[in-house]
């Protein structure tokens, strides 16, 4: 989107129908000055294969990217950040992160030919092109859906099976206290105090009650009996209910692992995966973070956001892992030194090596060596990874995957489980790669929400049988870069069959991608920093069937 509101055409006053593109769109304003609502203007071919024209806010709804520097294929556009889709005939959100429409506006064209003149009169007021009502299982098969789990991928199951019509029972059984919240705030923006509380909601409970959702917070699904089709529901204060269901979304998350050593059960030691725990660990930052010290046991990603967050508050921070390279393993070594070099820039350190206890403020290592190396720290977070949430599928003897697979339930391409009405989504499932068709866990945050609206498409009979087409997708903040990464990243040990990482630019300036290719030279994966439009042509390039 120009940033210069004075060369950005004022769509009130109208501009040529031969200024806009054919195969792209054009920024326009409502207005002029600097708080002028941003509208793309397109037109299109419709199925009759008319010329249309389609107006919509230029604002991605997920965290306002301006998606005039997204791509557009086809009917369809791409935000730039997190590569959320949006339908450009209608505004509806397709993709993940994003599940709310654009706002769409009148068009009124007058004149004949490429010189007509083209107007944004202001909000539609004509509904916008949606889903019919529900047809195929929903009709009269489906009374009641149950989504187990509070997460991305529970959220997007409910939250798409209301968008597209269903009008049947619908529950969320969760065990966090809360509404489901964009957990990807927590560790780059809510611990930095740069996004309020009230704000992490993703939708407000009030829409829950509004669209018919049965919401059973703080609650813990103990069994799950396919054959009957009940699932039995443990509240906080111990009352279980049986709950039928007639098909059933299984997205119940992970949870950090927590190492067996010696105290790590102390209060001072944390993880950061909830709401509650970001809530623990700013408290035991306190108002004075310049004076507090942390040692941080993990170097991925949530790791080094949390260091990152930590450190920019003002704290001492110290980073303890088993490589010297950070995020090899998930982006390669030429990223992780990248990325390592900028923490090290802003005074994070790095420490290699095993832990074998947490001692009073020390973090010692199986070789002897201390974190902090002087003086003793005041809090421990430990970022060491996370464990699928797998007890309820085994308690239904749903078929599991093998280590080399992820390990978790076993899922076809729309999130079928291997019990009749049951699907799965999210950090417990084994998906097939888009790209790859190799089975994997992601623990990806948009993927999870991809997932979980693919499994609702699936409850309701609209999938057919090519399921979630997508490339896995993830973003991660160091400090004031963000990295992005699509696709399935080979292994880049450097053993025979491993694969490679090749790097066109600078990533120690912020400004680069990276080609992940296979043993067999294939491009599976891509990864950027300063170049989010690249990225986007990469993955629609190279990374989709």
């Amino acid at each position: 989107m120009a940033e210069d509101t004075d060369t950005t055409p004022d769509l009130t006053r109208g501009v040529r129908l031969g200024d806009l593109p054919l195969d792209g769109v054009l920024a326009g304003a409502l207005g002029t000055g600097d708080d002028a609502e941003q509208v793309l203007l397109t037109r299109y071919l419709d199925d009759d294969g008319e010329t249309r024209l389609s107006a919509l806010s230029g604002t991605c709804t997920h965290v306002g990217a301006p998606l005039a520097k997204g791509l557009r294929t086809g009917n369809l556009v791409r935000c730039p950040f997190h590569h959320a889709c949006f339908d450009l005939r209608s505004g509806e959100a397709l993709l993940a992160p994003a599940y709310e429409p654009l706002t769409r506006y009148d068009v009124e064209v007058s004149g004949q030919g490429e010189d007509a003149v083209v107007r944004v009169t202001g909000p539609s007021e004509e509904p916008a092109p949606g889903p019919d009502a529900a047809t195929g299982a929903a009709s009269g098969a489906l009374h009641r859906v149950v989504v187990v789990g509070g997460g991305a991928a529970g959220f997007a199951a409910v939250e798409r099976l209301r968008r597209e019509g269903y009008d049947g029972e619908l529950v969320l059984v969760s065990a966090e206290p809360h509404v489901p919240v964009d957990r990807t705030q927590l560790s780059k923006f809510y611990l930095a105090g740069a996004k309020p509380k009230d704000a992490l909601p993703l939708l407000a409970e009030d829409w829950y009650a509004e669209h018919g959702v049965e919401l059973r917070l703080g609650s813990e699904a103990t069994v799950l009996d396919t054959a009957q089709k009940r699932l039995t529901v443990r509240a906080a204060d111990g009352a279980t209910t049986v709950l039928g269901y007639d098909a059933l979304v299984l997205a119940p998350g992970s949870e950090p692992v927590r190492p067996d050593l010696p105290g790590f059960g102390r209060d001072e030691v944390h993880v950061l995966r909830t709401l509650a725990d970001a809530d623990a660990l700013l408290a035991a930052v306190g108002d004075s973070p310049g004076s507090r010290r942390a040692v941080v046991l993990g170097a991925g990603f949530i790791g080094l956001e949390a260091a990152a967050v930590l450190r920019e508050k003002g704290v001492d921070v110290s980073v303890v892992a088993t490589s010297e390279v950070p995020l090899r393993r998930q982006m390669g070594e030429d990223v992780g030194r990248a990325v390592r070099a900028a923490h090290e820039a802003e005074g994070v350190a790095f420490v290699t090596g095993r832990a074998a206890r947490w001692n009073d403020g020390v973090l010692e290592l199986e070789d002897g060596t201390r974190a902090p190396a002087d003086g003793r720290a005041d809090l421990l977070v430990v970022g060491t990874g996370v464990a699928p949430r797998l007890d309820l599928a085994k308690s239904a003897d749903l078929e599991l995957a093998d280590d080399e697979q992820g390990g978790g339930v076993l899922v076809d391409a729309c999130g079928r489980t291997s019990a009749p009405g049951v699907w799965a989504a999210g950090d417990v499932a084994s998906w097939p790669d888009a790209t790859t068709g190799r089975r994997r866990r992601v623990e990806h945050w948009a993927q999870a929400q991809r997932q979980g609206a693919a499994a609702a498409l699936a409850v309701l009979g609209r999938s057919g049988e090519e399921g979630l087409a997508e490339p896995a997708f993830f973003w991660t903040k160091q400090f004031s870069r963000q990295y992005r990464l699509a696709g399935d990243v080979p292994d880049l040990s450097g053993g025979e069959g491993s694969g490679s990482a090749e790097v066109d630019g600078s990533l120690a300036d912020g400004d680069a991608v990276v080609r992940y290719r296979d043993a067999h030279g294939r491009v599976t994966a891509v990864a950027g920093v300063g170049r989010d439009l690249e990225v986007l042509r990469l993955e629609e390039e190279l990374l989709r069937p």
